[in-house]
């Protein structure tokens, strides 16, 4: 995956959280369930900055990419999505810079 800076500050636009509920997911196999997703996600979705936390039943996503319905279309097919948040992260760049210049 190569990652060209769009702006000084930001690689990609959207800072995206999923929460995906799967009754699979038990303690024994949160690692192997955590690796799955991240190979997956790396393989077909470009962006960077990737963190997966898991807990019993769910496992929570955030990555940063220019199409959140990538993300989000990968993710459907490991569980049931309780949440997807979308933040655009080149707006609160833009927002920072103005207010503090």
């Amino acid at each position: 995956m190569i990652n060209v800076p769009h702006d000084d500050a930001v690689n990609f636009q959207y800072d995206i959280v999923t929460v995906v509920k799967n009754k699979e997911i038990v303690k024994e196999n949160l690692k192997e369930w955590s690796a799955k997703i991240k190979n997956h996600i790396v393989k077909d979705c470009t962006g960077d900055s990737l963190a997966i936390t898991s807990m019993r039943g769910m496992i929570k996503v955030h990555w940063h990419a220019d199409n959140p319905e990538e993300v989000l279309e990968v993710l459907k097919q490991y569980g049931e999505i309780l949440s997807h948040e979308v933040e655009d992260m080149r707006e609160q760049y833009e927002a920072y810079k103005a207010k503090h210049q």
